[in-house]
């Protein structure tokens, strides 16, 4: 059954007396280029094993499974899980697992190490699902993403690119190298959504940017001056770092960053360099 096609898609939905559910971000992707892009994205080859949340009526699961070895499909919604029955019948090196993506060890699923992630992203749930995929030791050497295109120039963001930088941005940087691979218009997808969205690249790293650092407190503390994009670092750490407005100016320029500048002006490095710095003052 090839529910790429929307024909075949609305017929087996019919069938099954099964509806969009936008409550949980179900938008069922029927375009073919879009699904193509996807795949070549995802460097396949029949030794991988995927893991894929968020089916649906699987789409891009029979995509996968035409390339790979295995595909380890998480689906919370419990019509779609039957629906997947007859969608994917054919597909034997298909297991589909009914849970929720942001309870269960999606890496730990799969009888092997999962070689590649590729998924249709909830937009409700891109971030922590991002950073479930990413903050995992366990992580693949590519992740392939359909995100919202907003979220996707976030994930991308420079230190040149203010406007759009945030946490999410050092925090995919820190993980993985982000590429976007195209724009995907509203009108792949049905239901459309009222926003465009695109395909991103995450061929992530062996070790973190900030290692040996501690991830949790590296990560706190860019999450916690992003909280204060709008104050001047000195001050920010002042809040967060728990260092007065000396010490944090101190700190700063020990890490060769001028005090007045905001967060979203830095790099990736200088992050790095400023939690060492900090590190350096509580030993």
């Amino acid at each position: 059954m090839d529910v790429a096609d929307p024909r075949a898609l609305r017929e087996v939905l019919r069938r099954h007396g099964v509806r969009a559910a936008t409550s949980l971000g179900q938008r069922f992707l029927v375009d073919r280029a879009v699904l193509s892009a996807i795949v070549d994205a995802a460097e396949l080859s029949t030794d991988d094993d995927v893991l894929e949340v968020g089916p649906g009526p699987g789409v891009l699961t029979a995509a996968l499974a035409a390339r790979v070895r295995s595909v380890t499909a998480v689906e919370v919604d419990p019509r779609m899980v039957a629906l997947l029955e007859e969608t994917l019948a054919e597909r034997t090196n298909v297991r589909v697992v009914q849970g929720d993506a942001l309870k269960v060890d999606l890496l730990g699923l799969a009888g092997r190490p999962i070689t590649r992630i590729v998924a249709n992203l909830p937009y409700q749930i891109t971030t922590p699902l991002l950073e479930r995929f990413l903050a995992d030791e366990r992580r693949p050497p590519l992740v392939v993403v359909l995100v919202q295109s907003e979220v996707a120039r976030r994930m991308a963001a420079t230190a040149r690119d203010a406007r759009e930088r945030g946490y999410l941005s050092v925090f995919t940087q820190s993980f993985a190298e982000p590429r976007i691979v195209r724009r995907v218009p509203a009108r792949a997808f049905r239901p459309p959504p009222r926003v465009d969205s695109a395909v991103v690249a995450l061929r992530t790293r062996r070790r973190p940017a900030f290692a040996p650092l501690d991830q949790e407190l590296f990560l706190r503390l860019v999450s916690d001056a992003f909280r204060h994009r709008r104050k001047q670092l000195r001050s920010a750490l002042g809040h967060e770092a728990g260092l007065d407005r000396e010490r944090a100016t101190a700190v700063l320029t020990a890490a060769g960053i001028a005090p007045e500048r905001r967060p979203e002006t830095l790099s990736l490095e200088e992050w790095v360099a400023l939690a060492h710095a900090i590190r350096l003052t509580q030993q």
